[in-house]
């Protein structure tokens, strides 16, 4: 029986200061990242969608952008990544247990365990990223 791909959410930026990145700047680490996330998603198929806090951009509208496999959310005015993320638990599609938010944020983490999502901490997901 094929394992069943999780679909993971992850909060970029709490998950981005976790991990020793070479880059200097912010868009290097962001690249940088999503790299290792590539290398994760080479051996763990899932579908993995990374939200941003884009609070300096000056879109007026959220932002989706492609890095291979991962789906990017930039946050739109008004909005943080925290409220993308709890939007996209409300909206879910499929089973609770197959989604997974990866944060650190405990408001966040507490409002998917009461959605049955499951959770990692960004910590514990970085440390699984440096030991790929």
């Amino acid at each position: 029986q094929r394992k069943k791909k999780m679909k993971i959410i992850i909060d970029g930026y709490n998950l981005m200061y976790r991990v020793r990145f070479k880059g200097v700047t912010l868009e290097q680490k962001r690249e940088e990242m999503m790299d290792m996330i590539k290398e994760f998603l080479a051996l763990n198929p899932n579908d993995v969608t990374v939200v941003f806090d884009a609070s300096r951009s000056i879109s007026n509208h959220r932002g989706h952008q492609r890095f291979g496999e991962i789906k990017a959310v930039f946050s739109g005015p008004g909005e943080s990544a925290d409220d993308i993320i709890e939007e996209m638990i409300r909206n879910r599609t499929g089973k609770a247990r197959e989604h997974m938010v990866v944060s650190s944020d405990n408001r966040l983490i507490k409002y998917a365990l009461e959605h049955h999502f499951k959770t990692m901490t960004s910590d514990e997901f970085a440390e699984y990223l440096e030991q790929e």
